[in-house]
């Protein structure tokens, strides 16, 4: 028997899901500049950018606290919104045109019981949803500086519930009045690989950020509308204090 659940209500349940998702695995997934790329609070759209973290920052993907030596402490706004409180140590440093980035976060999520009442409010033939989300992600990237461009590449691997291990590639190209222009492009490798890609800008300040784009992310779950939800947006929105 085939359950038939109400187009609004699966798109309702889809959206919740993809925000919990996108941010808490590496689909995604956070600004402050470096001081040769407006790269935002170590971000670019999905993927850590190599960048030096100089100054606190505020923000939705992730808001940060420097240390001393390159090291800085680092959340993730949006999954601790979302009952995932997270807490990460990340490492950076520039080399002459090289940038070196190592980071590992840990997240526990308590939002278990209240995305089951809600999930199973809207569609009482759901008997039972039970998210884990729970666990460690480590990262590491390499870039290099060209001047108007920065080219870099990616490894991160999760574990939340099940091995999650993505190898992603990106290039930032500095336009005029602070804005970047992003491309990223990789496979997550889970039982074979698949296509990740992101493409958007993000603009970097004195102190405002702003990154917009979309992601795709190829998820496929019975719980999304069609199936499957092929593109997601990026979005976001942080304050420097410098």
């Amino acid at each position: 028997m085939t359950l038939r659940i109400p187009l609004a209500r699966r798109v309702a349940m889809a959206g919740l899901l993809c925000q919990t998702l996108f941010i808490l695995s590496p689909l995604s997934a956070r600004a402050q500049e470096s001081e040769d790329t407006p790269s935002g609070n170590g971000r670019l759209l999905t993927t850590e950018s190599a960048a030096v973290i100089a100054h606190p920052v505020l923000g939705l993907q992730r808001s940060a606290v420097p240390l001393v030596a390159g090291l800085a402490l680092d959340t993730s706004l949006y999954a601790d919104l979302l009952l995932a409180p997270n807490l990460g140590l990340r490492w950076a440093a520039a080399v002459g045109p090289h940038r070196i980035v190592a980071g590992a976060r840990y997240t526990h999520f308590v939002g278990a019981s209240v995305y089951s009442s809600v999930v199973e409010s809207q569609e009482p033939a759901i008997q039972r949803f039970e998210p884990t989300l729970s666990g460690p992600t480590v990262y590491g990237a390499y870039g290099l500086v060209m001047g108007a461009l920065v080219v870099q590449g990616e490894a991160r691997y999760a574990r939340y519930e099940s091995d999650y291990l993505s190898v992603t590639g990106a290039a930032a190209l500095q336009l005029s009045l602070g804005w970047t222009l992003i491309a990223e492009a990789g496979v997550r490798v889970k039982g074979g690989s698949a296509l990740r890609a992101a493409a958007g800008l993000r603009y970097g300040g004195e102190h405002l950020g702003l990154a917009l784009g979309a992601a795709y992310v190829d998820l496929d779950d019975p719980v999304f509308p069609g199936g499957g939800l092929p593109v997601v947006p990026v979005f976001d929105l942080s304050w420097t204090f410098r």
